[in-house]
């Protein structure tokens, strides 16, 4: 909807708690006088889209300038060989060279050389990245041997070895699978035409643009490849690079910057208690968080002052240079949903499991035992008909995947030891969960509404413009009026003098590539539902006053419209970084905005 300018004040009035990264330039923490330190646990999307890089190697190509030979050997340029088509390869295109001018590895500024190694932490097993060596890519992100060829990162070694090569011929001929019929290495050291473009590319310029995967590729040099159920690959996908590490210690991949700007944030950050978690595996419908550390220290450890030792922040470095970015889902809503159990008072009287047993009954479009359910994924044909009907589905302890091993966590509890490890230590404590992603959630809806909308209900909760939240889950299909929560329409979708356009509700109704999803207009997405209910619930039974949990988004290179909601309806803030330094400061503020002043209640 568009509205005229003069209006814009009154719309952002609406938005109060969200607000962009990059504006006040706070780079560190003043110390201020609290009573209890505050709980943050730091929740990273660890999807596979966190590998790409912040923006794609270029694609672009000047016409007419590459040569196109009427019948090229398959290893000369504009031929085909086993490695892929070899159109538009090569580094002196003007256009690619100009689309490339962000990095000149004979400049004397590291910010543009990448001389200087972006993350030289010693825990992890390789440098990210080495100035002198070179690594295999594809134009989105660094090729993994999971989906491409030739690779550089090897399953879950997201910390390292790496695999790259220490000169240009040996990365050269790596990069086309050592393939010397189709690329000649002959007597006298003459090589292919594209051997030799690329050994020159790497040493004048520090990267080479290398052929295009096709179907006719071989199959140890090809993919990705089109996924059921996942959105089809971008055309960058299928480039080939070879980059020297100078490259990327410019402009590193999404999970490198990331991990080292939250490792520089846990070093620093005063006067809290902290923890880390990440999306869980898929472990059936419902995908717990991975509470890959409890937050710390113990209560007794905290109050009245943090003790530094036993806060540990090398074991928190640690953990989170051991996350695995490779997750096929973008699981937001169910990982804050189970980050709210971790924050209940479970142990002590059975509170989760008092909400959340099933069956819960939620009626045909919701998620729930036994009469849930939803239309069967248009991908794959999976069936919704038991959506979250598991006996445990909200409470299901971790397990082990029959078939490939992997790790299933189950919903985290805190420690039940008085003194200890607990999630809250005290009433006057704030709890808050920072999520750093990278994008909209998906497959993210497998999470007991219904009952949250229920308990809210009974408790009177109201909307910030006072109002008073209803839902009504009858014939979601038909119904106008399910209610629920939706700030969607709050947001700038774009401002052109003199109109400024806002999203819509239904912007957050997305369904393509995102399945399971609700089918009530205006609330298919339960995201920001869940941010909602913890931070308008009193999660725990055993303490005076109301302890909720309030969720602050950082969105780094998207700033969609439901991240936004989550954030508003978390009672948190929303930051949209671009870059190491915009992440950088999106933490920071967020961490003053939690850390209470002294006699401040949650």
């Amino acid at each position: 909807m568009f509205f005229p300018r003069r209006l814009l004040g009154q719309r952002l009035g609406l938005t109060v708690g969200v607000v962009a990264a990059g504006v006040s330039g706070l780079l560190s923490l003043p110390v201020q006088a609290q009573d209890v330190p505050a709980n943050v646990v730091f929740l990273v999307d660890n999807s596979e889209a966190m590998q790409d890089y912040p923006q794609y190697l270029p694609e672009v190509f000047t016409p007419g300038y590459y040569p196109t030979p009427t019948n090229p050997a398959r290893g000369d340029l504009g031929g085909e060989g086993s490695a892929g088509l070899a159109i538009n390869t090569g580094c002196s295109d003007p256009a690619l060279v100009s689309a490339m001018s962000w990095f000149d590895q004979n400049s004397t500024d590291p910010a543009k050389n990448g001389s200087i190694v972006y993350d030289s932490d010693s825990d992890l097993q390789s440098p990210f990245f080495d100035p002198n060596r070179f690594y295999f890519s594809r134009g989105r992100r660094l090729a993994w041997n999971v989906k491409e060829g030739p690779w550089t990162i090897n399953g879950s070694d997201f910390e390292g070895p790496l695999n790259s090569m220490g000169d240009t011929l040996t990365a050269c001929y790596a990069g086309v699978g050592w393939d010397t019929t189709d690329y000649p290495y002959g007597a006298g050291g003459s090589l292919s035409s594209l051997i030799n473009e690329c050994m020159t590319c790497l040493a004048t310029k520090g990267w080479w643009r290398g052929p295009i995967v096709t179907s006719n590729t071989s199959p140890s040099q090809a993919g990705p490849w089109q996924e059921i159920g996942q959105p089809p690959p971008p055309p960058e996908a299928f480039r080939k690079w070879i980059l020297r590490g100078r490259v990327l210690n410019v402009r590193p991949p999404k999970f490198v910057v990331a991990r080292k700007v939250l490792k520089d944030v846990i070093r620093m950050a005063p006067g809290v208690r902290m923890g880390v978690a990440t999306f869980g595996e898929d472990h059936g419908w419902f995908d717990p968080a991975l509470l890959i550390e409890p937050l710390r220290p113990s209560c007794d450890d905290s109050i009245p002052a943090i003790n530094e030792t036993q806060l540990n922040r090398p074991r928190l470095t640690q953990v989170v240079n051991r996350v695995d970015f490779r997750n096929n889902e973008r699981s937001t809503g169910e990982a804050l949903f189970s980050l709210g159990g971790y924050f209940s008072s479970q142990r002590t009287d059975n509170q989760w499991a008092n909400w959340f047993t099933q069956p819960l009954n939620p009626g045909w479009g919701w998620p729930g035992a036994w009469n849930g359910g939803t239309y069967d994924d248009p991908y794959t044909g999976m069936s919704g008909a038991s959506w979250g009907m598991a006996s445990n589905e909200w409470l299901k302890p971790p397990a082990t995947d029959p078939v490939t091993g992997r790790y299933l966590s189950g919903q985290p509890w805190e420690e039940g030891t008085p003194g200890g490890r607990r999630s809250v230590c005290a009433e006057t404590q704030r709890n808050a969960v920072i999520v750093v992603t990278d994008g909209t959630p998906r497959s993210d809806n497998t999470v007991p509404i219904t009952e949250m909308m229920d308990i809210l209900e009974a408790n009177g909760a109201t909307h910030h413009d006072g109002s008073p939240l209803t839902f009504d889950p009858a014939n979601p299909e038909t119904n106008t009026h399910v209610g629920g929560v939706n700030y969607c329409d709050r947001f700038v979708k774009r401002d052109e003098y003199p109109l400024v356009e806002y999203f819509t509700k239904q912007d957050c109704d997305y369904t393509d590539y995102n399945w399971p999803t609700g089918l009530a207009v205006t609330n298919k997405n339960f995201m920001d539902d869940v941010a909602f209910f913890l931070s308008h619930t009193d999660l725990r039974g055993d303490m005076a006053g109301s302890q909720t949990v309030r969720t602050h988004v950082i969105g780094y290179g998207d700033s969609s419209p439901m991240l936004q909601s989550i954030a508003l309806a978390g009672r948190g803030n929303f930051y949209r970084s671009r870059n190491a330094t915009e992440l950088r400061e999106a933490l920071l503020q967020a961490l003053n905005v939690i850390r209470p002043l002294a006699g401040s209640t949650p």
